[in-house]
């Protein structure tokens, strides 16, 4: 860590730094804003310099680019600034993901109205029928019959109400 911290000595620092290979661009800035490093992912670094020399702070900084995201992160010994590390990263994947999720999102919400509205509908009915028979003079044995039935129409509702809410099958 030290070598790379002083990476000011090095005689030639963009032959002694390398980057794996990846997804994600990487590249180093000293502390005026100088390109020292930048693998082939980073390129659009070159292009941006006066607009990641105008972000340069002593805190982690982001900045857009089209579907780019560039993140300069201030590397300190001893609370001297030394250099900024950067990542650059090629946000249409993620963008394409997120549409794709608040799709699927949105269908979930509308399956979850539609089973709430198709099912708690009947069952609101059934229960209101339940409850004028149970209000009637019924024999014993009847009662029971319609107590059962009203209870077996709340374990249905418990487990409609789970699915709309929690997205689970259970009681």
């Amino acid at each position: 860590m030290k070598e790379m911290l002083l990476f000011e000595k090095m005689n030639n620092p963009k032959q002694n730094l390398r980057s794996m290979s990846s997804d994600e661009g990487v590249f180093i800035l000293d502390r005026r804003g100088e390109i020292i490093f930048a693998n082939s992912k980073a390129r659009e670094v070159y292009k941006l310099k006066r607009e990641l020399r105008k972000t340069l702070r002593h805190n982690r900084t982001k900045l857009r680019s089209g579907n780019k995201e560039i993140v300069l992160y201030p590397i300190f010994d001893e609370n001297e600034l030394k250099f900024f590390f950067g990542v650059v990263r090629d946000m249409e994947e993620i963008i394409k993901i997120k549409k794709v999720l608040d799709i699927t999102y949105e269908r979930v919400k509308a399956f979850r109205e539609d089973i709430a509205h198709h099912f708690f509908n009947p069952i609101a009915i059934a229960k209101g029928y339940l409850r004028l028979l149970s209000d009637k003079t019924m024999d014993p044995d009847d009662k029971m019959k319609v107590e059962k039935a009203m209870t077996a129409i709340e374990r249905v509702e418990a487990v409609i109400k789970n699915i709309v809410i929690n997205g689970k099958i259970c009681e």
